[in-house]
């Protein structure tokens, strides 16, 4: 059985989902009304092209955020069996958002200025990566990652500690003794 959170989660999880693939189905049709029937960029090869990182964004987010239930033969109804993982996190998933909205906002480019120049917009994304990437590995290179002088002067702009924390702190650091 599925706890109260885990519902919260797949139900919020389910609504993204439901927004995420009607802005897909709305832009992507708008665009192809542009494409076919305005005949506005002149090619339509790069609209195929270029919306192949958001149509992998659009299944990734599927992928990993759609809840998954099970039908309960006994009582008739459907269990929860996994909220799929928490969509609103930082990090990859929210990197996965931004190429989705990237990808969809150049095809709306596309479709209001009728070039396919508007795709040059997609190039953010890799120096991005590239961006991110570097400064990650100059952050290790530097020796600082694992440094106790910088572990101290993070701890020195870190709030006052109440008495409550010290005196749990020092219980935990008390020498157990555990007989055999």
């Amino acid at each position: 059985m599925a706890g109260a959170a885990e519902k919260k989660q797949a139900r919020y999880n389910a609504e993204i989902l439901k927004q995420i693939h009607l802005i897909s189905v709305t832009v992507n049709f708008l665009s192809l009304i542009c494409l076919f029937v305005f005949h506005r960029p002149g090619s339509k090869k790069p609209f195929f092209i270029f919306s192949i990182p958001g149509w992998i964004s659009e299944y990734a987010i599927e992928k990993i955020g759609r809840p998954t239930y099970k039908k309960d033969d006994i009582r008739g109804f459907q269990m929860l069996l996994s909220a799929g993982e928490d969509l609103r996190q930082e990090g990859l998933t929210e990197y996965i958002f931004d190429v989705f909205y990237l990808t969809e906002a150049c095809d709306i480019f596309m479709c209001l200025f009728g070039s396919n120049q508007s795709y040059w917009i997609l190039v953010l994304i890799p120096i991005y990566a590239v961006y991110k990437l570097v400064s990650l590995w100059l952050r290790f290179r530097s020796g600082n990652a694992g440094n106790s002088q910088f572990v101290q002067q993070d701890d020195q702009h870190a709030q006052p500690k109440s008495k409550r924390q010290k005196k749990l702190e020092a219980r935990q650091k008390k020498t157990r003794y555990v007989r055999s």
